[in-house]
């Protein structure tokens, strides 16, 4: 490997701050002038909520963003934006389909015509192996999915791919760490994912077919 490579390497293993650096990466919320371009990017990745992937859903939450229901960090290089993470408090699963009927119809929609595929999922799913994913956190989880507390649940953290390998996820994930608790379930087979969290200090516990990470925001002193 050349001495530039393994600077490249070495930086990558990090937090990825001087790379997001030399490509002019900023971490800021949700503004009114990225709402479309994050719209678009939930697009792009096909974010999934309500069991609804569409236009319409990724519309709702830039605007809810912007109107401070939920809480969005984008990640922009230059104009563009190529990450983002959105979290959101326990209530706003059931006030968001009151509000939207549309969403809502979608979602029960959704819900039905994958009813017969997901049960053959979960026939198959098998618990999270300690022994791939790394040691667990011990004990029982401080929060759970059902039972979040003040912590604010993820509905997705991503990255454009021509940005990917710079640490913008991990960078998104910690400007929202500062100011709230979060909790998220990731796939067992996710392993991306799972080293994200791990990375960032996140604690990792088995969740059924899952994996739950919390994060608890730092008492302040």
């Amino acid at each position: 490997m050349s001495e530039l490579g393994s600077d490249l390497a070495r930086r990558q293993a990090g937090d990825g701050t001087d790379l997001q650096r030399s490509a002019g990466i900023a971490i800021q919320p949700l503004d009114a002038e990225h709402a479309r371009q994050t719209a678009a990017l939930l697009d792009d990745l096909r974010v999934s909520l309500f069991g609804i992937q569409s236009a319409r859903l990724y519309a709702t939450l830039a605007a809810d963003a912007l109107q401070q229901r939920i809480d969005c960090r984008i990640a922009t290089t230059g104009d563009q934006v190529c990450g983002a993470v959105i979290a959101a408090p326990r209530s706003y699963w059931l006030s968001t389909l009151v509000r939207h009927t549309g969403l809502a119809f979608a979602g029960i929609r959704a819900r039905l015509l994958a009813r017969p595929q997901r049960f053959a999922g979960n026939r198959e799913a098998s618990a999270p192996d300690a022994a791939v994913h790394g040691r667990f956190d011990s004990g029982p989880p401080p929060r759970t999915w059902a039972d979040p507390g003040d912590a604010w649940r993820i509905i997705f953290v991503g990255t454009a791919p021509d940005a990917r390998g710079l640490g913008v996820a991990a960078a998104l994930y910690r400007a929202l760490m500062r100011d709230r608790s979060l909790i998220a379930r990731i796939a067992a087979d996710n392993e991306p994912s799972i080293r994200l969290h791990r990375s960032v200090g996140w604690r990792l516990y088995p969740d059924g077919d899952v994996v739950l990470a919390v994060h608890l925001k730092p008492a302040i002193r």
